[in-house]
């Protein structure tokens, strides 16, 4: 073979890789995700798994849409959403109704052009005996509820209501109140996860909200 048909092989192979290359590595490269489950004890019959998204790179990842599934012990589907995660990164998985027992929560993220999709899955225990849900950051919970309850514009109701006490943290000594008004309970939300106004008696002393 003359060096006159070896030229143009070699500038049709030249060509071939670098468009090869050029269609295998992606323009841009998105940052890794990682979700996970915040409660690390029991659930309440009607209680809520909060599930947080982070990147590798911005830490909490706001407004993306999680897809969640519950199934009991019998892989049977009892639940099944779509939640956004709040400017905290933490979305909000409210359960009702659901019977004492073992179930997996299976949580998706699809992913976008910025950043890659992940998920997770883990055992729940539900019980009837929960009072006080566990979760590893309470202060970024109480952030959550917080901004839930702004969003959705709920008023608090002046009448009787259910109490729950705030979230404990099994990674802080202290737990400190989401930033608010101090015309609230520090402590003390409604069933819908709102902070509960104060009550004040005659001498214009907080009343103890769990004698409500």
């Amino acid at each position: 073979m003359e060096i006159k048909d070896i030229i143009p092989l070699v500038i049709i192979i030249f060509v071939v890789v670098i468009v090869g290359s050029m269609i295998f590595t992606p323009l841009s490269s998105a940052q890794d995700t990682k979700l996970s489950i915040l409660n690390t004890g029991d659930i309440g019959e009607n209680g809520t798994v909060y599930v947080k998204l982070t990147s590798n790179q911005n830490g909490s990842l706001s407004d993306k849409q999680l897809n969640v599934k519950i199934t009991n012990d019998k892989g049977e589907e009892v639940y099944t959403d779509t939640v956004k995660t709040h400017a905290t990164g933490v979305a909000i998985v409210k359960i009702s109704n659901f019977t004492s027992g073992n179930y997996n929560i299976n949580v998706t993220y699809a992913g976008d052009e910025n950043y890659t999709a992940s998920s997770i899955s883990q055992k729940i225990t539900v019980s009837g005996d929960v009072t006080q849900e566990e979760v590893e950051n309470s202060t970024l919970v109480e952030q959550t509820l917080a901004q839930e309850a702004a969003s959705s514009g709920s008023s608090q109701s002046s009448g009787s209501q259910s109490y729950q006490t705030s979230y404990s943290s099994r990674s802080s000594s202290s737990s400190s109140s989401s930033s608010g008004s101090s015309d609230y309970y520090s402590n003390y939300y409604d069933v819908d996860g709102s902070r509960v106004l104060k009550e004040y008696d005659e001498s214009g002393n907080v009343i103890d909200p769990s004698n409500l």
